[in-house]
């Protein structure tokens, strides 16, 4: 009696929780098709929601990601989707098991460079594994483990991507001698760069043999954040500037509460022409006297206390912590090209070079610069300057109990921190500003207001004889650049700040057609600007211009 009350009792569980097991290596072995994808995080949320709602038929998706031991990030380096192909996939994938890996470790770089190359790089591998490789996550059907140079042999393998996905156009990247030009990470198996990696490319084909196809997948609005402190240090300075209104809270996160800075000032921050924020000034309309952002009448209307000072200067400055981003990555060489006009213009400005992670040259630099490999590095690193602590192993100046405090800026994607109230409250404690006076929103950037934004794109090779599953892949492949590119994913997945609507949208000149929205319709957010080219790619070292045959208009916005 008592093992038929066991039984009863496991028949019932597993009846009740198919949805928690849905497709599983232990259970199901291995996939019938297997895509390596490989790319940048820009378009994380969308990607995973085109594989959910799209690629997988109902109740058959589970997810394997795994876990950066330093931040406790998931997903943040690898993934692994793995279901059965949806009916309107068609013959060749509908009702196979498929396993789609998407690898973000490198960021975007290394959506073009192991492709265009064809060099073997780490992918996540689940074949073989068992139930107790991993760890169930708080969704069902998501699993999750902590990958290490100790455990990474047994959760990586290397193989060629079929697939890279940006968040830029892949020429921009693939400039020799720029430093968007992707360089190898370690990999974790060796601890080495990655083998054989061509330092000298130049461009992808589009025609003939070894032509690669580029599918753009609609545009991401980016941005730039700074640490709490210095969010609040700019309010409180450009309210005494007359910049900011009387009406502004300190500290208050809604669009009208929101600082701003000129592209000029941020170009020349990212360029690393200003050291220390001792040397930003404000005429103070208040009393009519010129005052620095470290004046005591400015931090004590902010609420903030200065922050580390260098001290190895009789002068002993406050550095200016700048979060740039790693060769190879979409948020980096978008913020370049619109900030900077690099490397797109003859004699631009290149971006400050990042420093080494030492604490006697860190405090002796003026400013300090680092490079995060993530968008959610990014956002730890300015955790970090903020908090005084070390997480991300850049911020390694020891200031009494603990690590420096920074006032920090930062290059991002503008999606991210979406838990911070207008009220100021909540999120983690950094914020977004506005650039020229306009907030990273959809509905500015298809008002043609807000400069930061680029259009995705997935490439793959046209043919490959070799492989057999050729067409199948480059089908799925498709299918997903489509749906990147769609204002229906993109209305799903797009983040509600407390100061408006931003994420991805796509363009009025994608061939399918689509309208733009007068006023702007963030259920619909179609923008009518696109980068789009002559040789029909798109390019974002050009101005985007209006799309001559786009449907629905342009809403014109003064200010």
């Amino acid at each position: 009696m008592k093992n038929i009350k066991k039984l009863s009792v496991a028949i019932s569980l597993l009846l009740g929780a198919p949805a928690s097991y849905a497709l599983t290596p232990w259970t199901d072995q291995a996939p019938d098709i297997t895509i390596y994808t490989s790319g940048g995080a820009a378009q994380d949320k969308a990607y995973g929601q085109v594989v959910a709602t799209t690629l997988a038929a109902t109740g058959t998706l589970d997810v394997f990601s795994d876990v950066d031991p330093n931040t406790g990030s998931v997903g943040s380096r690898w993934t692994a989707y793995y279901f059965t192909g949806n009916d309107k996939l068609g013959t060749g994938l509908a009702g196979k098991k498929i396993l789609l890996e998407k690898r973000i470790y490198g960021a975007a770089g290394y959506g073009v460079v192991p492709l265009v190359a064809n060099i073997s790089i780490e992918h996540l591998n689940i074949v073989g594994t068992k139930a107790a490789d991993w760890t169930a996550d708080t969704a069902a059907g998501s699993w999750k483990t902590t990958l290490t140079s100790a455990n990474a042999s047994k959760y990586l393998a290397k193989h060629v991507s079929d697939g890279g996905f940006l968040g830029v156009d892949p020429n921009i990247l693939l400039k020799r001698g720029t430093e968007n030009y992707p360089t190898p990470v370690n990999e974790l198996i060796t601890g080495r760069p990655e083998a054989n990696w061509p330092l000298d490319w130049n461009g992808i084909k589009t025609t003939g043999a070894g032509a690669f196809t580029i599918v753009p997948t609609g545009g991401l609005v980016y941005g730039v954040a700074v640490t709490l402190d210095l969010y609040k240090v700019l309010q409180a300075a450009q309210k005494r500037a007359g910049t900011l209104p009387s009406t502004a809270v300190i500290g208050g996160y809604s669009d009208g509460d929101l600082p701003s800075l000129n592209r000029n000032v941020i170009g020349s921050l990212l360029a690393g022409k200003v050291g220390a924020w001792d040397q930003f000034k404000i005429v103070d309309k208040t009393d009519n006297t010129v005052k620095s952002l470290l004046d005591n009448a400015i931090l004590n209307d902010a609420g903030v206390t200065a922050p580390h000072k260098e001290t190895t200067s009789g002068s002993h400055f406050t550095p200016i912590a700048i979060g740039r981003r790693n060769s190879g990555a979409a948020v980096g060489a978008v913020a370049y090209s619109k900030f900077l006009n690099y490397p797109a213009t003859p004699y631009s400005i290149a971006p400050a070079s990042a420093i080494a992670d030492k604490p006697i040259q860190e405090d002796a630099s003026l400013p300090i610069v680092k490079s995060p490999a993530g968008t959610a590095d990014t956002g730890n690193l300015l955790k970090d300057w903020q908090n005084g602590t070390n997480t991300t192993h850049f911020n390694n100046v020891v200031d009494g109990s603990g690590f420096a405090k920074r006032w920090g800026i930062a290059i991002n994607s503008a999606d991210r921190n979406n838990a911070v109230k207008a009220d100021g409250t909540g999120g983690d404690p950094w914020r977004y500003i506005k650039i020229d006076g306009y907030a990273p929103t959809l509905e500015n950037v298809a008002a043609g207001v807000y400069p930061v934004w680029a259009e995705g794109s997935i490439l793959y090779s046209t043919a490959k004889p070799s492989d057999k599953l050729w067409a199948s892949k480059t089908k799925l492949l498709k299918a997903l650049a489509d749906d990147l590119g769609s204002p229906t994913v993109a209305s799903v997945v797009n983040t509600t700040q407390a100061w408006g609507k931003t994420g991805i949208f796509a363009t009025t000149a994608d061939p399918r057609g689509f309208t733009a929205s007068v006023p702007f319709d963030p259920s619909n957010p179609v923008v009518p600007f696109s980068h789009l080219s002559s040789d029909s790619t798109t390019h974002t070292e050009i101005v985007p211009v209006a799309d001559a045959n786009g449907k629905g208009g342009l809403e014109l916005q003064l200010k």
